[in-house]
């Protein structure tokens, strides 16, 4: 994978309003797709693989949705990308014949994938604006 599609994206968005849902409370499509501006299609279609990954439960009934299936915190950014997007920065093929650069592309493989590694929870703290005095 050499870029995020809207499908890692999209679902990234999904999973972080999940992460705030008062209380752990399900959450409706018609809620999510509200907050995220994601279509109310497309967006079922991502809960759905998110579901088939064991990242999401959804629930029937009046108040049925969907919630994280563990916590914030128990849940990596990576592990979203891949149940969306299939195996992440995966090298393949012949790397060349130079073992330097065989070293040189799994160094790289190693820095992308902890990039991702941060924990769903973690987003809100790591990423606050910063105002700075002029």
């Amino acid at each position: 994978m050499a870029a995020l599609s809207s499908k890692a994206i999209y679902g990234l968005a999904a999973m972080h309003v999940l992460c705030h849902a008062p209380r752990g409370r399900s959450m409706q499509v018609r809620e999510i797709s509200a907050m995220t501006r994601i279509s109310h299609g497309y967006l079922e279609q991502l809960l759905s693989i998110l579901r088939r990954n064991h990242l999401v439960v959804g629930l029937r009934g009046a108040s049925g949705g969907y919630k994280l299936s563990r916590p914030a915190n128990e849940i990596e950014v990576i592990e979203i990308i891949e149940a969306l997007e299939g195996p992440f920065y995966n090298i393949e093929g012949n790397v060349g014949s130079s073992l330097i650069l065989e070293y040189f592309w799994r160094d790289i493989e190693d820095k992308m994938r902890s990039l991702f590694e941060m924990k769903l929870s973690e987003l809100d703290q790591a990423y606050q604006p910063h105002y700075y005095e002029i």
